[in-house]
């Protein structure tokens, strides 16, 4: 009972709801995304090759444009936005199914993501607005292991309903976001628009984020940190068949995604939810270090699966470090006001993961596979550096709080 009026009651109600909003929306994610190839494929008749380039654009244009939109949600109040995007979330879902063009459908999954990314950065918007400082690394982390969770469990859900019907997933996955929209409408408090901004403040636009250095260090540290662990399972499989072939490359992501969703959903809340501005450099540092140890364990497996498994756990470590990190972050030097703005342009980072399999295949192409993971040692630690460059930056909108 005690827990429950922690969570459910006063201003906790809100963060409870927009928790639980987030996992769901990511579970109905999970429920098609693994499956859009089977779906382009079996309804439209289209090539690997076609297939590979729509999901690409639309995954790679949900990203670009919520930019935009995550940008415009500092002008409006954010539970309204949320509700919109969630809105959009279900009718691109609905709309799949019952349309009868391959077009139409990459439009609409473009317009799924686009909304799923607008939420996520609105989301985050709305804790750093509403959040007290101490509370934002607990609920940042809390919700990186509910997306994680997401993850995890919608998948698995999306392969049994595949097999009734190709469609019944897209109909899960509107069901998810039905859920959120009517818990958000009834619990969450409004966030008007400069609800927190001082009188005789200067009111900031979001050209701001254009000549703010630390913002842009930290963006480029996300895509260079999605470079390394956005797209890992994927890069491992590449590597494996490399070395070896396609049966060892299903083992492989068999023993590592799980040992992946374990730590992460079991550890990620405690390691989070110590981080701070006064020892986050320290802790980034400790989370790079992790990495470059997983990536040197990945090296150096073989066709060993035990040290295939250490070594995922190893490396989820880093991931437990820097997920919430690169949000706490940004969320120190973005102006109240252009919450939103500086999360969405921190979004952008998310590329460097849509880059993995691109840049692994070129690499095991031109070199020798183990080069694979020398490159991207030096690319979290490019990441660490960029992150201690813009900690030194002296923000132009408010002090530093590092």
């Amino acid at each position: 009972m005690t827990i429950y009026k922690k969570w459910f009651s006063g201003k906790a109600l809100s963060t409870s709801v927009l928790l639980i909003a987030s996992l769901l929306l990511t579970v109905g994610r999970g429920l098609t995304l693994p499956f859009m190839t089977i779906y382009l494929s079996r309804q439209y008749g289209m090539p690997l090759k076609e297939i590979g380039f729509a999901l690409t654009l639309a995954l790679t244009a949900g990203v670009v444009f919520s930019l935009w939109f995550g940008i415009l949600a500092d002008k409006f109040d954010k539970k309204i936005y949320m509700l919109l995007s969630i809105a959009l979330f279900l009718g691109g879902f609905i709309a799949i199914p019952l349309v009868n063009n391959a077009v139409l459908v990459v439009v609409f999954y473009s317009l799924i993501n686009c909304a799923y990314s607008v939420f996520a950065t609105v989301l985050k918007g709305y804790f750093s607005d509403t959040l007290e400082i101490h509370q934002k690394p607990k609920i940042f982390s809390l919700n990186y292991t509910f997306a994680n969770i997401g993850w995890t469990v919608g998948p698995p859900i999306g392969t049994l309903a595949v097999l009734y019907s190709t469609n019944l997933p897209f109909w899960l996955s509107g069901l998810t976001a039905v859920i959120p929209f009517i818990l958000i409408s009834r619990y969450v408090r409004s966030a008007p628009v400069n609800e927190n901004a001082q009188p005789g403040t200067t009111v900031l636009s979001p050209r701001t984020m254009l000549k703010d250095r630390a913002l842009m260090y930290f963006t480029l540290s996300a895509f260079l940190g999605s470079l390394v662990y956005g797209s890992f399972a994927a890069c491992l499989s590449q590597y494996a068949i490399a070395i070896s072939d396609s049966g060892l490359a299903e083992k492989v992501v068999g023993v590592v995604l799980p040992v992946n969703a374990f730590v992460v959903v079991v550890f990620q809340y405690m390691v989070g939810k110590r981080i701070r501005p006064d020892n986050i450099r320290k802790l980034m540092f400790c989370g790079t270090l992790f990495f470059m140890a997983g990536l040197a364990g990945f090296m150096l497996s073989g066709s060993n699966l035990l040290l295939w498994g250490i070594s995922a756990a190893v490396f989820t470590v880093g991931e437990l470090i820097y997920a919430p990190g690169e949000y706490m972050l940004v969320d120190n030097i973005a102006p109240s006001g252009l919450k939103a703005s500086y999360f969405a342009a921190q979004q952008l980072g998310w590329l460097g993961g849509a880059c993995n399999p691109m840049i692994t295949g070129l690499l095991l192409t031109w070199f020798s596979p183990s080069m694979l993971f020398v490159v991207l040692m030096a690319a979290i630690a490019l990441a660490y550096f960029m992150i201690v460059r813009g900690m030194a930056v002296k923000s132009p909108t408010i002090p530093s709080m590092f």
